[in-house]
């Protein structure tokens, strides 16, 4: 894809974005632990924590392609558990010693309310317009609030699953 179609700015939502399940719905919460063998991330009461593996893929490639150099990636979420939401991304890999913390190139942000206002916080961040952004969430109203802004948004009800990372780009590229 040519670089100038393509957004500037990747914003994931984490809960049941790209992992599962969400903070809230976990039974025991911190410490988490990683078992070295497997790589597998547990909290407390043995409740595995996993990244949808579209969602794995698509981190590792904005982290990791020359075509993505330059590109800013973070997270927006509404998440309340934001030290065991933390805790997770440095422990859960992508691959080639990454782990989701580090593909996080531009931080994120942790607020209650309307996604527009997290969007609101990036823009002013970055200094990215909206248009120049991509957002994958698995919340429609989230979807819907944050379209009215300008910015392209990639709808993920089950977590980012294979194809919706690309064809994102695409709705992307065709609206420049």
């Amino acid at each position: 894809m040519p670089r100038g179609k393509s957004p500037k700015l990747f914003v994931f939502d984490l809960d049941d974005t790209i992992w599962r399940p969400e903070m809230y719905l976990l039974n025991g919460g911190a410490p988490f632990t990683k078992d070295k063998k497997t790589g597998r991330v547990r909290d407390r009461t043995g409740e595995e924590v996993t990244l949808y593996p579209a969602a794995r893929e698509a981190l590792h490639e904005l982290a990791t392609s020359k075509e993505w150099q330059g590109s800013l990636v973070c997270y927006a979420s509404r998440c309340h558990e934001t030290d065991w939401a933390h805790t997770c991304m440095d422990l859960l890999d992508v691959g080639d010693g990454l782990n989701v913390a580090s593909c996080f190139n531009a931080g994120g942000v942790f607020q209650s309310g309307s996604k527009q206002g997290h969007f609101q916080v990036l823009a002013s961040q970055h200094g990215v317009d909206f248009e120049d952004m991509i957002f994958f969430d698995n919340e429609r109203w989230n979807i819907t609030e944050v379209a009215k802004m300008g910015v392209t948004c990639v709808y993920t009800p089950n977590g980012l699953k294979k194809g919706q990372f690309e064809k994102g780009l695409q709705d992307h590229a065709s609206r420049k």
